[in-house]
């Protein structure tokens, strides 16, 4: 926190403490003690604790009213943008004169929310602010959050002019350039690949897309496949204004308003009606009806994903994705033969897709239903096809741990805990062998480590119950 702070305040503070040391009048106690205590809390890293000492001596003395400045820098610093506005308003002598004063207010309208203020203020100052760096890419950042990346471009584009060389600036621009003007967006995904010291597998990806829609010679349809893209990487609320431009240029494009109903949903926000809009649009196209019954199964609706996703399975008879939905919903109904004979059906439609063979496996080893004939062979398969995959690795642990061979569960448990030691799935099943192998201390220190893995989670709901039979 402390290097949020600039250095001249706490040399003032020091300052101010050595003129009422040596100064020729009697200085109050009261007032020295926590200047002083507010300098240690500074250099501890607490400016917390040293906005409450600052506050202590102003309220002892009013005269230091200087000090309102440096507690308003304090104050942001210390997270409370609300206390800094409020030192500031204190501070009215200096309103006017100090270009310092602007700066600190446009910092805590900004902190606050207060986006236009806070950059109409900071456009006034007119370049005399310190860290202007700091500031416009907390007010770009503002501007993404309110959903308008038309501004948060501008802002972008000046950081990158300020640091043409700095990775992720570079790519924030390229992305938001993607959402808006895919075909201006190139030269600054390029960039930012050069720039970066890995491989951006982000930008590679959004280039490619971009240019396998220039033939088509349509802004809508490159937008979408930015928006897919975009998706693919989990870059929900970026993938959500690629759609929205998409269907600005074409309100017809199904597609793009079913995607944006599944972005609006995982960022955070209610798909409901571009995905009601996309099914009505077009009742025989499955991609939509797909996403609908996502909808409904994220908020705990199985019965009304099932509905959808056998209207889909009908219109799209050979996509796995729509079986293996299926099977989700089946199992949440309580149906689970049906769940296992979908999940199975995925895994025909898809059969060299480690995926579908997993999802086949965790199934029938959370119900222990056919874990031999089924549920074995299906890990399996799905280890063979991604052998290095700690899910496949655990299911396979696990249901040999079902079937009573302990010896090899412990091995294969442990291998995918070495591979992911924060999966709470592999620590939960871990803490169920120990359980089964008499080692009760160290079965609670898995169970416990799935709980604070999965908090609020199934699997941690499941390690709880199991943990409250398991004594000292």
């Amino acid at each position: 926190m402390l290097d949020k702070l600039e250095i001249p305040w706490l040399h003032i503070l020091v300052a101010l403490v050595l003129l009422v040391i040596i100064g020729p009048t009697p200085i109050p106690q009261p007032m020295v003690t926590p200047i002083c205590s507010a300098i240690v809390a500074l250099e501890s890293g607490r400016p917390d604790s040293a906005l409450d000492f600052l506050d202590v001596a102003m309220a002892f003395e009013p005269a230091l009213e200087g000090l309102h400045t440096q507690a308003a820098e304090i104050a942001l610093a210390a997270g409370e943008p609300l206390a800094a506005l409020k030192h500031l308003e204190a501070e009215t002598s200096l309103a006017s004169s100090d270009p310092t004063h602007a700066c600190l207010r446009s910092r805590a309208l900004l902190a606050i929310g207060n986006t236009a203020e806070a950059a109409n203020i900071w456009m006034e100052a007119d370049g005399i602010c310190l860290r202007p760096t700091q500031f416009l890419q907390d007010l770009a950042q503002a501007y993404l959050m309110e959903g308008n990346p038309t501004a948060a471009q501008a802002i972008l584009e000046e950081l990158a002019f300020i640091d043409p060389t700095d990775p992720d600036i570079r790519m924030s621009l390229a992305v938001v350039t993607a959402t808006i003007r895919p075909e201006i967006a190139i030269q600054h995904l390029r960039l930012a690949n050069e720039l970066n010291s890995s491989v951006n597998s982000l930008a590679l990806d959004l280039i490619r897309a971009i240019e396998d829609a220039r033939p088509a010679e349509d802004r809508s349809y490159s937008l979408a496949q930015v928006g897919q893209t975009l998706v693919r990487h989990g870059e929900w609320t970026s993938a959500v204004w690629a759609f929205q431009h998409a269907l600005e240029l074409n309100p017809e494009y199904i597609e793009a308003r079913a995607y944006l109903g599944l972005a609006l949903d995982r960022a955070g926000r209610n798909g409901l009606e571009p995905l009601k809009a996309a099914v009505n649009s077009n009742p025989t196209a499955a991609l939509p009806r797909i996403f609908l019954a996502l909808h409904w199964q994220a908020l705990n609706q199985p019965e009304r994903a099932r509905q959808q996703l056998e209207i889909a399975a009908r219109l799209d008879p050979t996509n796995p994705a729509v079986p293996a939905e299926l099977g989700a919903a089946y199992f949440a109904l309580g149906d689970i033969r049906l769940a296992i004979a979908a999940f199975r059906l995925a895994t025909e439609l898809a059969p060299e897709d480690p995926r579908f063979w997993l999802l086949l496996a965790q199934y029938s080893t959370a119900s222990e239903i056919e874990v031999q004939t089924l549920g074995l062979p299906a890990a399996r398969n799905a280890l063979v096809l991604n052998p290095d995959d700690p899910a496949a690795i655990d299911t396979l642990g696990y249901a040999h741990f079902l079937l009573g061979n302990l010896h090899l569960a412990d091995r294969l448990l442990w291998r995918a805990i070495n591979l992911e030691p924060h999966r709470a799935a592999s620590q939960f099943h871990l803490g169920l062998l120990r359980q089964a192998q008499g080692d009760l201390s160290r079965a609670r220190a898995s169970l416990e480590m799935a709980i604070q893995l999965d908090q609020g989670g199934p699997i941690g709901q499941l390690a709880k119950r199991v943990l409250v039979h398991i004594h000292p």
